[in-house]
């Protein structure tokens, strides 16, 4: 029925969505419990979200089978997810490179 061996992909990037939704709730509490000046989000949190979803966009159709057109559109949104985890590596070194030259 289902392809079992490709099930553990699709909960590891269940899983990493769950850690950047846990990530960012706790920079959120973290930054509003300083009392000093806060800084700029870097939104650096949210990657291993994005990959998550790459990997689920990417297997979960395949694992359930699913057809060519859902496939097409699974394909195209792990892209776009990857695009956006490349602009948001490229915008954290730029985050990073300004907080070093201070």
């Amino acid at each position: 029925m289902f392809e079992s061996e490709r099930w553990p992909l699709v909960w590891i990037g269940f899983l990493l969505m769950a850690v950047s939704v846990r990530l960012a709730a706790t920079v959120y509490g973290h930054r509003h419990r300083r009392l000093r000046g806060a800084r700029r989000r870097s939104y650096l949190e949210w990657l291993p979200g994005l990959a998550g979803l790459i990997v689920v966009a990417g297997e979960a159709p395949r694992v359930l089978r699913a057809g060519g057109a859902v496939l097409t559109v699974a394909d195209d949104l792990a892209g776009v997810a990857g695009a956006a985890v490349c602009g948001l590596l490229l915008y954290g070194g730029a985050v990073v490179a300004r907080r070093l030259r201070g």
